[in-house]
């Protein structure tokens, strides 16, 4: 299969009307570069990832309650959950 040139493949596309380039250019007008997003916009603070060491008893029985909870649909689904209940029950709050 060959390839086709820019020029070629530039002509198989329909050509953009006037009142849609307008309509673009009037939509990319009101977000200029560098502009920050307002605190609003964002409805939550993004958790950060970390990571950590756990003994290998400790990350098989976060496995298993996991696994429980999940085949349950009760309870914390992941491991991450799990940790975040514990850290707020022993109080540590975001």
């Amino acid at each position: 299969m060959a390839l086709k040139k820019p020029s070629q493949a530039a002509a198989g596309k329909s050509p953009v009307s006037s009142v849609a380039a307008e309509a673009l250019a009037r939509q990319l007008a009101d977000r200029p570069y560098g502009e920050q997003k307002t605190a609003g916009s964002s409805a939550a603070i993004k958790a950060k990832p970390i990571s950590i060491s756990l003994p290998p008893s400790v990350i098989e029985q976060l496995e298993d309650t996991v696994r429980d909870n999940k085949r349950s649909g009760e309870g914390p689904r992941t491991i991450s959950a799990i940790v975040r209940e514990a850290l707020e029950a022993a109080g540590y709050r975001g």
